[in-house]
């Protein structure tokens, strides 16, 4: 059972074939060779000069039985070993009667049955290898005894016993080298199915990582680029021999800086409006090569974010708290002095713009202690669009609008989010009182639509309104604290709302549009470990 199953290995082995191939392709050049010196008269003269007939019979036979075996063994016709050992057999006789014919082993052609040894020793495993040498042996012998007895010549047996040890000799260490060899052999097959593994399991680990990896070359053509690295960059198109100036210009600018004024830290940065900020490292290798790390800093600059608004939340709270009081006692001294000037119009005047700017003030210390009271953030998993469509059916109550006035408008997904309901209530609430206000001040109605969809790793929500959009000289400080357009507005609205998304992870940023108008937009990350 071991040795069927030995032999079948064997026979699956590539190696002893081509091995035995390469050895049948030496047979076929010797036995032209033999037949062309015979046959074309070519020195040595003594080629077949002892007993032509024979020779011409044996090298023609030979040439033919070379050509015939050297398609059994293309063919990979039966067992290789047992392949090997026939022809083996074959060549001794044939060598051994082609030796005779030309004079015996005085003529130096007994060497030709080393190739065979040596053939035997590389190719037959055990103690076979060594039954060749002795068949070897053991032909050259009865050849020169039977010259002994056909003849009056000298019998050279000790040449014959000399050729014959080194048979054995050569048997030996071809069969030692051999097995060094096949030993070099299966640790370099092993090296390389571990080096192949080791690669297989690096390109895994990083196709997994969360981390962006890209590999440049000496000119700066993308060798690697991992999925996160895509996700963090925005590349949906094909990077295949392409320059990473072509794809991500920002961040070759930075790794170009780093290269040729050493200089240490890279800048934060967003390769495209709608993807998070995101921050390279980069290292050299002793190729020329470099590997560059990018991270998202969102979760640093959450953690950030939380460390700001509870240093600013203990702030203003105690500023709020000390201005508190004395806005009190403003009011109820203004609200006093109407009262006991009640028929002076000038004194009504002012006392109503002292209680209506009180009142604002009052208003903005209320939104201020809110937020340095806001709770720690709970996310919570939730799918968004049932959460959506509940929302908006409490906005159009509180608003009375008309079913077409606020639209939804979803792609169909279960993908979940994680964040604070009542932070992303907050959140929404204040983007579509904005986008109600903006839409109903220059038109008899408003038009909202909610957009939502999938994008990659992301899920995008989009609330378009049909109102004027927001100035180019107003852009940069849309979210900025205190910033307001609206009359009476305390211009935290959107400052909260971005800081409430940051919080949550989320991010939220307003997308200008070619015909000057534009929309707000927030990106939620999809958490990808829910099982659902």
């Amino acid at each position: 059972m071991q040795h069927n199953t030995a032999l079948k290995a064997l026979d699956q082995d590539p190696a002893t074939w081509r091995a035995l191939t390469v050895f049948n392709v030496y047979r076929v050049i010797l036995a032209l060779i033999l037949c062309s010196v015979f046959f074309l008269q070519l020195p040595p003269e003594f080629i077949g000069e002892a007993d032509p007939k024979l020779y011409k019979l044996i090298s023609l036979a030979y040439l033919v039985l070379a050509f015939f075996l050297f398609t059994v063994t293309a063919l990979k016709f039966g067992h290789v070993q047992t392949q090997i050992r026939l022809q083996l057999v074959i060549d001794i006789i044939a060598l051994t009667m082609i030796i005779h014919s030309s004079g015996g082993i005085n003529t130096g052609l007994g060497s030709l049955m080393l190739v065979v040894v040596v053939a035997g020793g590389a190719l037959i495993p055990g103690r076979l290898a060594i039954f060749i040498a002795a068949l070897a042996s053991l032909a050259i012998l009865f050849e020169v005894a039977y010259m002994h007895i056909s003849s009056d010549g000298v019998t050279k047996y000790n040449q014959a016993g000399i050729l014959g040890a080194t048979f054995f000799v050569t048997a030996w260490l071809a069969q030692w080298l051999s097995k060094k060899i096949q030993t070099t052999q299966v640790v370099a097959e092993q090296h390389r199915r571990d080096v192949e593994n080791m690669a297989v399991l690096n390109q895994h680990i990083i196709s997994r990582m969360k981390t962006g990896v890209i590999a440049l070359d000496t000119k700066g053509a993308v060798t690697m680029l991992n999925e996160s690295a895509r996700t963090l960059l925005g590349i949906n198109q094909d990077t295949s021999d392409a320059r990473l100036a072509d794809i991500a210009p920002e961040l070759a600018e930075q790794i170009w800086l780093w290269q040729h004024h050493s200089t240490e830290s890279f800048l934060p940065f967003q390769s495209t409006p709608d993807s998070p900020e995101i921050k390279a490292t980069a290292a050299s290798l002793d190729s020329g090569e470099v590997l560059v790390y990018i991270e998202n800093t969102s979760a640093l600059a959450q953690e950030a974010q939380q460390l700001k608004l509870a240093s600013l939340g203990r702030l203003t709270a105690s500023i709020a708290h000390e201005i508190r009081n004395p806005l009190a006692a403003i009011s109820h001294a203004g609200e006093l002095l109407a009262e006991q000037q009640a028929a002076d119009p000038m004194t009504v005047k002012l006392t109503d713009i002292i209680l209506r700017h009180s009142l604002r003030v009052n208003s903005i210390i209320e939104t201020i202690l809110e937020m340095s009271r806001r709770k720690t953030v709970e996310p919570s998993l939730m799918v968004l669009a049932n959460w959506l469509e509940k929302f908006i059916n409490e906005f159009k109550e509180s608003k009375q609008a008309q079913p077409d006035e606020i639209i939804i408008d979803c792609e169909a997904t279960t993908s979940y989010i994680a964040m604070d309901p009542e932070q992303l209530y907050q959140v929404l609430w204040n983007l579509l009182d904005n986008a109600w206000f903006y839409s109903t001040k220059d038109t008899a109605s408003a038009r909202i639509t909610l957009v939502m969809v999938q994008h990659g790793n992301e899920l995008f929500l989009d609330v378009f309104d049909n109102g004027p959009g927001v100035a180019d000289d107003v852009l940069p400080h849309l979210f900025e604290p205190f910033h307001s357009l609206r009359k009476g507005g305390t211009g935290l609205g959107l400052y909260l709302a971005r800081e409430l998304c940051q919080a949550n992870g989320a991010r939220l940023n307003y997308i200008k549009e070619a015909d000057s108008s534009g929309h707000f937009r927030i990106s939620f990350p999809i958490q990808q470990d829910v099982l659902v």
